[in-house]
């Protein structure tokens, strides 16, 4: 059975949504969509805040927020850049007009007072957020994809056909060096927070890691995905990012390791942009068929860590300890031991009308992966579950944990139960 992780979806956007962007207070988030239009969501409500943005004249392809949440700034398919008054929703300028092909990123610099974009056009074109002049014009050999100011502000990255270029934006804009980063184009690139490391993201499916001072790539990459990487996103304390792929999946990965750390977040169409809030507890992303996804970051961690326990064959007090933790805390009344058996939990709902969440349904076997069970044994999740499909009686067994599932308010209390030998 696959399992999944559940996500509010909110819906407001006629279009594919391309671009997304958490304001640094973690309260909202802005998107960018094929319809021409920015929304804004209260991340709390899961609701529109307001009116869309209007005035782009086609798709929006890319969208930043200012360091003080005071402007937004887009750039899409018409070839403009506008930064927006985000409480009057005006432009604070006149669209910003240089770039002869779709402007494809848009970043802002820390402190706000500058702006790069990179376009389909070959170049980044660094602007003055007051004055709306050109700074800089920077040229590539192909397509700029993305445009990344480091956290000090004194560098610039951009992506671009398999390459990663580094700029010093100190004084005069000058290239630092070029990163042979890929095989495909450079879809996104990010800076840890410390500015020691850029990554990056491409089209040939893969996340490389690199050194912000010399270019030389740090561990290996990381690999999964079986489709491009459209966007990248890394946490706050830069222990994980976050990949938007066309396999309609986002992906949770360690900075450390290098590994992926959680279940793929699954879409129902290509994932096209992701996001992770400044406070770490929620992830955004969009998809091509217009809807916006916000995922509990810290659910599906703890979710991972439970899983991983239970296929490591951890022994019974830190499993139970595990699940107290990703589920928990509950009332000590609901709680039964579990007898110790061979197999793996089953999650069902202690009520006939209650649906439990896929995720919770299905464990590893905690004997670990090496078990090997004869060609005559059958699945007994497999069968336990058509047995719920049909079954008008369900109640506590002797030997089963009564716990409330990881959105108890939603889905109310989930009996996991050990299925013992049948």
């Amino acid at each position: 059975m696959r399992q999944t992780i559940s996500s509010t979806t909110m819906r407001g956007h006629t279009d594919m949504v391309g671009a997304a962007a958490f304001y640094h207070d973690g309260e909202r988030i802005v998107t960018g969509s094929n319809d021409k239009t920015l929304r804004i969501w209260d991340v709390q409500k899961a609701t529109l805040v307001e009116e869309p943005f209007e005035g782009h004249q086609s798709s929006v392809l890319s969208v930043a927020i200012s360091p003080d949440d005071t402007c937004i700034a887009s750039g899409g398919v018409d070839m403009t850049v506008v930064i927006w008054n985000i409480k009057s929703k005006q432009r604070v300028l006149d669209p910003l007009v240089k770039h002869t092909d779709w402007v494809l990123s848009v970043c802002f610099s820390p402190d706000g007072k500058r702006l790069a974009s990179g376009s389909g056009d070959c170049t980044v074109v660094v602007w003055d957020t007051e004055a709306g002049t050109v700074l800089e014009t920077l040229r590539h050999r192909d397509s700029v994809w993305t445009v990344a100011f480091s956290p000090d502000g004194l560098k610039l990255a951009s992506g671009s056909l398999c390459t990663v270029w580094v700029w010093s934006t100190h004084t005069n804009i000058e290239l630092l060096f070029e990163i042979d980063a890929h095989q495909l184009s450079v879809q996104s690139v990010v800076w840890s927070p410390d500015g020691q490391q850029l990554i990056s993201a491409s089209e040939d499916k893969t996340v490389r890691f690199w050194n912000s001072l010399n270019g030389g790539q740090i561990g290996q990459p990381c690999t999964g995905h079986i489709d491009s990487i459209r966007s990248l996103a890394i946490s706050s304390d830069g222990s994980f990012i976050a990949t938007a792929s066309l396999d309609n999946t986002v992906r949770l990965w360690s900075t450390k390791t290098h590994q992926q750390i959680a279940l793929e977040l699954q879409h129902t169409a290509w994932a096209l942009c992701v996001a992770i809030s400044s406070n770490g507890a929620l992830l955004a992303s969009g998809a091509y068929d217009g809807k916006v996804f916000l995922w509990p970051i810290r659910r599906i961690l703890e979710q991972h860590r439970v899983q991983e326990r239970l296929k490591e064959g951890r022994d019974h007090d830190e499993l139970m300890q595990s699940i107290v933790e990703t589920f928990g805390p509950f009332p000590e009344s609901n709680v039964h031991t579990i007898t110790e058996g061979p197999t793996s939990f089953l999650a069902n709902s202690f009520s006939n009308t209650t649906e439990i969440p896929p995720e919770t349904k299905e464990a590893r076997d905690p004997r670990g992966p090496e078990h090997k069970e004869s060609d005559e044994d059958v699945d007994p999740l497999d069968k336990q579950q058509e047995c719920n499909d049909t079954s008008q009686n369900l109640s506590p067994k002797l030997g089963t944990i009564l716990l409330p599932a990881a959105d108890s308010e939603r889905y109310g209390n989930a009996l996991i139960e050990r299925i013992g030998d049948r």
